[in-house]
């Protein structure tokens, strides 16, 4: 019975009711869409550095970074990434010598991070030949080619196949230079990569230094479902003499951020919920003052005060009921839509490239984050409902049936 009669309670003022209803559509799609939006951020600033930078895990001599001493290499370092390879959950393995020089144009010189790659395994691990916007991947140019940053190539005003010349210490501490020619150029979101990171076959660099075949990184790709911590812990009780890492532990600030942004759900939901709670406090409120009379007449033939106070409660639910899911399903398709066209900020690109975002936004969010805005309006609906339904049970029955 209370049941009929809170269901035509809720459409006896229709207009107010859709108002309640429209607003709490709105709350859900805004805090589903904004909790995806900032995920967005996150998740795309995450996959970057991962994908094209930092990767799942690198190895490394314990004493290589404290300083970046070429002297510290890892010994038997392509033999191991051979070995890495083969391991289950690994999708691929390459290494690098790192020697931070100078690189010097006919105009400007800038102090850069010299990386000598395998190449094919580079591509697999970090992807870098997808990040070419001019030139190729070390294709066309046989002696010394080098690729270099979209802001690292403005700032030295260089070109593709501009002469440039890269100054190191060598393997006996001695420095040397040698000449490049720019055979690709590339464009990322990553700082590092667009400004700070200059790649030479390892090859060329290796002649140079005369160091033979010592490799300073190993980076390492894991499929998705890989647990990067255990990969760590396997390695280095395989290699103790090395010191292997994942990517947590090499970027923390990355794992700040990624537990930053996992509570931001839970902010939105209390700030956008605590706005629904004095919308339906408010509508409920003046429901209930307007039906003074009836709910007094009630009481007066023998309906308890709990049964008033169900009733008030149970409309409420109601206005949730049919708004919740109207706002769940709007909000997924806003961010099912979004995930794959993508939300496009290029009229803001040159800043968010500067703190390292892309200007492709793609909204993202966990199914949980759903089951997750469902509870917190059911239970913003009963705390909202609360106050309406204790101020109906304090109606005198007498008091109220004189009410105009």
């Amino acid at each position: 019975m209370i049941l009929k009669i809170a269901w035509k309670n809720v459409w006896r003022s229709r207009g107010r009711s859709l108002v309640v209803m429209g607003a709490i559509v709105v709350g859900i799609w805004a805090l589903l869409f904004g909790t995806g939006f900032m995920n967005g951020f996150m998740v795309g600033y995450m996959a970057d550095i991962i994908n094209h930078d930092v990767s799942n895990l690198q190895i490394h001599n314990p004493e290589f970074k404290k300083d970046y001493d070429i002297k510290f290499y890892i010994p038997d370092g392509n033999i191991k990434a051979e070995d890495v390879r083969s391991w289950p959950l690994v999708r691929g393995a390459t290494t690098r010598i790192i020697v931070n020089g100078m690189m010097a144009s006919s105009r400007k010189a800038s102090g850069v991070q010299i990386r000598g790659i395998d190449v094919q395994n580079e591509a697999i691990v970090t992807q870098l030949d997808s990040l070419i916007s001019e030139g190729t991947y070390f294709v066309g140019i046989k002696k010394n080619p080098v690729v270099i940053g979209e802001k690292l190539a403005k700032d030295l005003k260089v070109k593709l196949r501009s002469k440039v010349v890269l100054t190191f210490n060598d393997g006996n501490g001695d420095i040397t230079a040698a000449a490049f020619r720019v055979v690709g150029i590339v464009k990322s979101s990553s700082i590092k990569i667009n400004g700070q990171y200059v790649f030479v076959r390892q090859n060329d660099l290796s002649k140079i230094l005369a160091n033979g075949s010592h490799i300073h990184e190993i980076a390492i790709v894991t499929e998705a479902q890989a647990d990067e911590e255990a990969l760590a812990i396997k390695y280095n009780s395989k290699y103790p003499e090395d010191l292997a890492e994942s990517w947590r532990t090499i970027a923390p600030e990355l794992a700040f951020m990624q537990e930053m942004y996992s509570q931001m759900l839970y902010i939105l939901l209390v700030i956008i919920m605590t706005a629904l709670v004095f919308g339906i406090v408010n509508t409920m409120l003046m429901a209930v003052l307007e039906r003074m009379r009836e709910l007094g007449m009630l009481m007066a033939i023998g309906m308890t005060k709990l049964r008033v106070f169900m009733m008030v409660l149970v409309e409420t639910i109601y206005l949730s009921i049919v708004g919740a899911p109207i706002g769940l399903l709007v909000g997924w398709l806003t961010i099912n839509y979004y995930q794959h066209v993508g939300v496009d900020l290029t009229e803001y690109s040159e800043g968010l490239e500067a703190f390292g975002y892309s200007s492709i936004l793609y909204p993202y969010l966990e199914a949980n984050a759903y089951i997750v805005v469902t509870i917190g309006v059911m239970v913003t609906a009963l705390i909202g409902a609360i106050y309406p339904a204790w101020k109906a049970v304090k109606l005198n029955p007498v008091e109220a049936l004189h009410k105009i």
